[in-house]
Parts: structure tokens; sequence; C-alpha cells
């Protein structure tokens, strides 16, 4: 069969483009092609386009915070789609002569974005369409009474999607396709999905992204995580493996030849089991000296690595990326998290100037509280760390979570949205964002005159709890206000 991928484009405030090669597609692709299907990705997300749109209804609320504003402190100021137009999509599609089409959907808050792209397709081409990935994985069956979509997929897709097919082409029963979820004529089905990839795959790559101007592609060195942290999914729907050595090997010197630079190795729980770890570290040291280097942007837990932060350093490691969540040891086991922000302390005094850490946060997690992150920013901030905020945002299918209440608008689930944080809350947890955005700022900048007139208007914010923010003309005007103790913060940093 003629198969045809998607990437669909994004619908946010903010996008990362390095990050957004769609690695999963690459792995179904290579299945399809193996099981001798011919196979196309389109990634929308590859352009690097993007255009403002209208705000949906639904997130009018957060016009207050995300406004036009030149100051070091901002936020993002407009509503876009990151990526290529529906029409252009529908261009690519015309005349290609596909038999089914594949759509990914990996965030439940950009799902009812895919199912606007689905919707015209189908208006415009008969032509099947099944919508796979996390999103499906999560809400599948709610999903299902209200999608234009043909077919649904959830858990995996390497091997489903080849079974999808094998069952169109009428060599298997739909009743055997893993994670298929369907209204036929007679009945809806709804299969038992997969939890296990195919990790000895080795995608062929066709384009790269860049980070810091510098080929980049992503890969996995194992799936799921042996942790269960009550506010994560991971665990729930997809098994612990790892990754064969050799197959390791085999990609990185494709990808070598291939001339990329930066390796992203994407792991939910990477370094967590010591004779795999070792073996991977030997392999990463052989392929730096050949030109390699490497970041984990999805994160590391601070206590799988603190025992050898040091030699991540010397097998290439340009960036260390810890993923803490709170600050806060109680809190952390609580959740069932494994706490180091002493872990972090150590890895700082080891690597410091050798490489650049970055320790990420959710603010607004149940159970921590907003002063606490303050309290741990301020700290990381003194120890010379970046500290990135995610946050917090509903999962659906986190026990957690649905006791919280899941939003029936599925575009309030995206931390941008700030949800579901009343009024008071909001206004904090948007003002944590600034803070942290200048904090950031202040450690690798403090001596221009853009800066100063920054840092003047920065202290008056804190000073009268009202944000200031900065036009295109260079006026400082007001912005909205929070409750958020402060006073703290400027003998802390200044």
């Amino acid at each position: 069969m003629n198969v045809l991928l998607i990437s669909p484009p994004i619908f946010d405030f903010y996008h990362s483009p390095h990050r957004a090669e769609p690695l999963g597609l690459l792995y179904i692709r290579e299945a399809l092609i193996n099981s001798g299907h011919t196979v196309t990705i389109l990634d929308a997300t590859d352009s690097r386009r993007s255009k403002d749109q209208k705000i949906p209804q639904e997130l009018e609320y957060l016009e207050e915070f995300y406004e036009l504003d030149q100051s070091l402190f901002s936020l993002h100021s407009h509503y876009k789609r990151f990526g290529d137009s529906f029409d252009k999509i529908l261009k690519e599609i015309n005349g290609k002569n596909y038999d089914i089409i594949g759509i990914s959907s990996l965030f439940s808050a950009y799902h009812p974005d895919v199912e606007r792209l689905v919707k015209r397709i189908k208006e415009t081409f008969d032509i099947p369409v099944v919508i796979g990935g996390t999103a499906i994985t999560a809400q599948g069956e709610e999903i299902l009474n209200n999608t234009a979509a043909d077919y649904l997929i959830a858990g995996t897709g390497t091997g489903s999607m080849p079974a999808l097919l094998n069952a169109l082409e009428k060599k298997i029963s739909l009743h055997q396709v893993p994670g298929l979820i369907c209204a036929t004529k007679d009945e809806v089905i709804i299969n038992e999905f997969s939890k296990e990839l195919d990790l000895n795959i080795i995608p062929k790559r066709d384009n790269f992204r860049t980070f810091r101007r510098k080929k980049l592609a992503k890969t996995i060195f194992s799936t799921g995580c042996k942790n269960h942290c009550t506010f994560c999914s991971i665990h729930r729907h997809n098994e612990h493996q790892l990754r064969d050595i050799s197959s390791i090997q085999d990609e990185l010197s494709l990808l070598l030849k291939a001339g990329v630079e930066i390796v992203d190795i994407e792991d939910d729980d990477i370094f967590s089991n010591p004779e795999h770890t070792e073996e991977i570290l030997k392999i990463l040291e052989e392929f730096h000296h050949l030109g390699l280097t490497y970041v984990a942007m999805n994160g590391m837990t601070a206590v799988n690595i603190r025992d050898f932060a040091e030699r991540l350093v010397a097998v290439g490691f340009i960036k260390l990326d810890l993923s803490l969540v709170c600050g806060s040891a109680s809190a952390g086991k609580n959740m069932n998290r494994p706490h180091g922000l002493d872990a972090i302390i150590e890895i700082s005094d080891k690597v410091r100037h050798k490489a650049e850490i970055e320790v990420f946060l959710i603010p607004g997690l149940p159970g921590t509280q907003l002063k606490d992150t303050l309290s741990t920013m301020l700290e990381l901030h003194s120890l010379g760390i970046k500290c990135g905020l995610s946050p917090l945002y509903l999962v659906p299918d986190v026990p957690m979570f649905e006791k919280t209440g899941i939003p029936k608008k599925k575009r309030l689930l995206r931390g941008s949205a700030l949800y579901p944080f009343d009024d008071e809350t909001r206004k904090n947890v948007a003002s944590l964002l600034k803070i942290a955005r200048f904090l950031n700022y202040l450690a690798v900048e403090r001596e221009s005159e853009n800066y100063l007139e920054n840092l003047k208007y920065f202290k008056k914010s804190l000073e009268r709890k009202k944000w200031f923010r900065k036009t295109h003309e260079g006026s400082w005007i007001d912005s909205f206000d929070f409750s958020l103790v402060t006073s703290d913060i400027l003998p802390t940093i200044f």
C-alpha cells in the first residue's frame, strides 16, 4: 500500500522546533517499509513556518498574560500555528494516490487541531485516515465518539500499523490489530494495545533539525520508566525495555555518516540500569572521539547520574537537563518521585564550567507550594544553574489528575493554559515564569544598557506586585498584578 504519515502543525503560544523531529513516525515508516509498503512522511513543522492565529475561545482568558512585551522578563505574546497550513498539507496529498493516511496525535491539548486537519482531509479526499499517539492511548474510547478518522490506534505503532494494513488487505481480522479502536457498521472494536516497541529498528533520516546551529537527531536507548511518579503516564503506557547495545552502535554510526553533530537521547528513564549504562558510556565515548556530542532534552534524573556526572561530560554531553520537578523532599516522596536537589548540587560541583546544567520544575503540582518553587529557583540561581519551569498540566488517564477533573475542552490540557489554577494562583504561576526568564538572563548578561533599564522595571514590578511591560515604542506600561511574596528576591539576586 501507498502510505502517508503526517506529523501535524502545532497550535500554541510557543514551540521548540529542535525537539520536533517525528521519531515515532520514523520508526513506523521503517516497520511499514520492512512489511513491503511504500511510505512518505509529511513533517509539517519542518518548514519552520509560523503564523499568528485567532486564539480559541477557551483560551481567551490568557490574553492578559501573553501580551506584546519587549522586556527581558516577557512571556510569549501570540497564539500561533507552527508549521505548514492545512491548505498546504492538502495540496501535498492531492494526486499522490495514497491508500491510507496516518496522523500522529502526541499531546491531548493539540488533539482538537488534529481533528480539524482530519476533517479537512476527509472532506477533500476519499482516503482512510488513522490517528495514533499518546492522545489516543490516553482517551481513545472517548475520542472515538467524536472523531472524523476511520481508525484510532492506541499504544506503540510499529506493530499496529503493519497489522492494520494487513487487516485492510483482508489478510487478518481487525480484531487482531493491537490497540485498534474503531466502529464498523456491525460493531465497535477496542483491542488491547501493545506497550512494547521494536527498539532495534534503525530509522533512515531525510531531514534534520538543528540545535545551536548544529545538525541534531533524536534517538532512544530504552523505553518506559522504572519510577512510578504519580503525575506521569509513562510507566502506565510503556514497558521498560533496554535496547541492544549493537543496535545503538549501528545507529550512531549511521548518524555520524549522515553528518549529525548532536544526538538527543529521548529516554524517559535514561541511565537507570547500571550495567546497560556502563556499556552505553563506552560507546558514547567512542563516537565522541569521532565527532558526536550529546544532550538528553527529555530530562535525566539527578540521582541516576550523580556518581558519574563528570564522566558524562568527558564522553561528550554538552548540557545536562535534570528533571527535579519540585525542591521539597517530602512532596517528592509523596509523589513517588526520586528526589534529587542534593544530587543536583553535587553534580553542579563536579561539572561546573564544564557543561551547562538546566533544572526543570513543575510549579503548581499538587502537594507543592509556589513559595517553595520560588525558593528552589533562587537556590539554583545562587549555584549558577539555569532553571526551566514547566507549568502543571493535567494528563488524562493518570489517577492523580482524573481526581482533579479532566476538562472536556482538551485545549486546556497544556502548560501554557495555566490551568486548573484559580485567578490568583494563575497570576502567581505566570509571575514565576517571568522571574525565571529574568534570572536565566542574569546568568549570562549583566552589562548592557538594555539590562539596566530592564532591571529597574523588574525591581519596581516586584516591589509593587504589578508587572510592567515594554511596548514596541519603548514605553513601560502596566501589566497584570500578582500576590506571590517576592520580598526576599531582591537581596538574594542583587
